[in-house]
């Protein structure tokens, strides 16, 4: 009988050790989900830097390419005569 409760007070204290394994662990989850929702946002806020950063770049070639056009259109006239 001596034995059992020995045992059962065993049980007990392994018990409260993987409860407390388990809080460790949830409170390890939730800490990581903030900190992966805190880099989703800074990345999602870069990638928007990076497309905004893109279209003026696109928007320049655009007005460079026209330019450079126009001045071949205006050379090729010039030399044809």
């Amino acid at each position: 009988m001596l034995n059992d409760r020995k045992e059962n007070l065993e049980f007990k204290a392994l018990l409260a050790q993987i409860d407390e394994l388990l809080t460790d662990i949830k409170k390890e989850q939730i800490n990581e989900r903030k900190i992966v929702e805190q880099n989703h946002k800074v990345n999602m806020k870069k990638f928007t830097k990076l497309i905004d950063y893109c279209e003026i770049c696109d928007m320049t070639n655009k007005i460079f390419e026209k330019r450079i056009s126009n001045i071949e259109k205006i050379l090729y006239e010039v030399f044809k005569s």
